[in-house]
């Protein structure tokens, strides 16, 4: 009798533990499913300057073609940027795995807004398939005008681009100089805002919020020499805010977990 019992419960010990696994699994999917990035969240954030503008930012497209996925995201865009002034283009619209460029231009030219913008690293990285000159031109045609080291004037507010640098300080302090003292600087990487710049807001991108992200523990990665620091959101550094968007693509892995694609509204 009682190796009958020690049996049975073994027995009923597999069942719980294949249950266990099984529930587990279903928890996996369904948090992946929650956290599609097919659809992007439209964050909303304010930074009191006075200006009474909105901007909405783009950050880190990474197009590799044309489906479902970009239909909606082009809706979202054309909708969104309804409610906004201006759309700040952060860079890595496209990479080395974007068949053709002209997919930056298609999502991109609907959106009946001014638009300026900075490149990224994946443009420069790109560029022995796709010639900057080329990428350049593609965001020219959708109506971005790309603040290359300069600034310009927009309603009042001075706005500052600065190129990708490849961490290399001392040619982003160079850029910086070139820029001036802005309002609103556009730095496809955070890392920028180590240079003490001279800004009001930094608004960035390239992170892509870690990308996969572990509950209560954050992302396990992030492109910054800061680590996780400034992964994404809202910062004050020394009197001067920066604002990390989490992109709107991936790279390296196709996936994200638990950090949604990101669609920002910036009210200042």
């Amino acid at each position: 009798m009682k190796i009958f019992y020690c049996y049975n419960y073994l027995f009923c010990m597999r069942l719980t533990r294949r249950k266990f696994i099984a529930s587990a699994l279903i928890g996996i999917c369904a948090a992946i499913t929650a956290n599609d990035s097919s659809f992007p969240e439209v964050k909303e954030v304010k930074v009191d300057l006075g200006f009474n503008m909105t901007m909405m930012v783009i950050s880190d497209l990474h197009l590799h073609g044309w489906g479902w996925r970009e239909d909606i995201l082009h809706d979202l865009l054309v909708n969104t940027a309804k409610k906004a002034d201006i759309a700040l283009i952060l860079g890595d619209s496209y990479d080395n795995s974007t068949p053709d460029p002209r997919l930056v231009k298609k999502m991109l030219q609907d959106i009946e807004i001014p638009k300026v913008g900075v490149l990224g690293n994946h443009e420069h990285w790109a560029s022995n398939k796709i010639p900057l000159s080329e990428g350049v031109r593609v965001y020219e045609e959708a109506g971005v005008k790309l603040l290359t080291n300069k600034s310009a004037y927009f309603r009042g507010v001075r706005f500052g681009g600065v190129d990708w640098y490849e961490d290399e300080v001392g040619i982003g302090r160079a850029y910086l100089e070139d820029v001036g003292e802005v309002d609103v600087l556009l730095s496809h990487t955070p890392d920028i805002i180590g240079l003490s710049p001279k800004a009001r807001l930094v608004v960035s991108g390239h992170t892509h919020g870690g990308q996969i992200c572990i509950p209560l523990l954050g992302p396990i990665w992030t492109p910054s020499k800061y680590g996780n620091r400034f992964a994404s959101g809202l910062f004050n550094v020394n009197g001067t805010y920066l604002y990390v968007n989490k992109g709107l693509g991936e790279t390296i892995l196709p996936i994200r977990f638990n950090c949604r694609r990101e669609l920002t509204l910036i009210y200042i």
